[in-house]
C-alpha cells in the first residue's frame, strides 16, 4: 500500500512538472481584461470611444525608444495556447496597432519579428512616428508586456527539452501605471 501511495504521489508530481503553465502576466494584471474583445471592431472605431482593458498579441514591425517611453508598432496575431503559448502567425493580415509603454525595455526584445503580448488600456487613435514614418494607429497603453525573442520565427518552432526547458529567451516587463 505504501508503494502504491508513493507511486501515485510521484506520478502526480511528475505530471505537474511536465504540465506547462501559460501565465506570463501576474494574476492581478489580468483582472478586468475584456475576454471577448473584438480587435476588428475596435480598429473600425477611429474615435476611440470604447476604452477597455485588453490582452493582445502580435509580431513587432517597428519600435522606438524616446526617453522613458517605448512605442511599438505591432501586426496583430491571435494568441494560442497549443502547441506553444503566445501569438501565432496565421498567415493573415489582421491589422496593426501601436503600443505605448512607459518604462525600460531591453533593445533585444524590441527587434523586428519578435513576438509580443500586451495587457493595457485601449486609447483613441493617434498619429505615431516611428523611424521617421508617421501613421495613424489605434493605441494600447501598456501596463505589462511579454516578449519572445523569436527573430521572426513562430514560438512553436523553438525546441523543448526535458523538464520543460526551452531555448527561447522571454521577458516580462510591467510599468508603474
Amino acid at each position: 500500500m505504501k508503494i502504491l501511495a508513493s507511486f501515485l504521489v510521484l506520478s502526480w508530481v511528475s505530471a505537474s512538472a511536465c504540465t506547462p503553465t501559460y501565465k506570463v502576466f501576474p494574476s492581478k494584471v489580468m483582472e478586468d481584461v475584456d475576454r471577448n474583445f473584438d480587435f476588428s471592431r475596435w480598429r473600425m472605431m477611429t474615435d476611440g470611444s470604447e476604452l477597455k482593458k485588453v490582452q493582445l498579441g502580435g509580431r513587432i514591425l517597428q519600435s522606438q525608444v524616446s526617453g522613458d517611453t517605448v512605442t511599438i508598432v505591432v501586426s496583430q496575431l491571435p494568441i494560442v495556447t497549443y502547441p506553444a503559448y503566445g501569438p501565432k502567425d496565421n498567415g493573415k493580415n489582421n491589422g496593426e496597432f501601436a503600443v505605448v509603454y512607459r518604462g525600460q525595455v531591453d533593445n533585444a526584445d524590441l527587434q523586428r519579428g519578435n513576438r509580443v503580448m500586451v495587457v493595457g488600456m485601449t486609447r483613441p487613435w493617434k498619429i505615431v512616428t516611428v523611424n521617421d514614418l508617421s501613421r495613424n494607429y489605434p493605441i494600447v497603453e501598456a501596463g505589462c508586456l511579454h516578449f519572445w525573442n523569436t527573430q521572426g520565427r513562430d514560438i512553436a518552432d523553438f525546441p523543448f527539452y526535458e523538464a520543460g526547458y526551452v531555448t527561447l529567451r522571454q521577458e516580462t516587463v510591467c510599468g508603474k501605471n
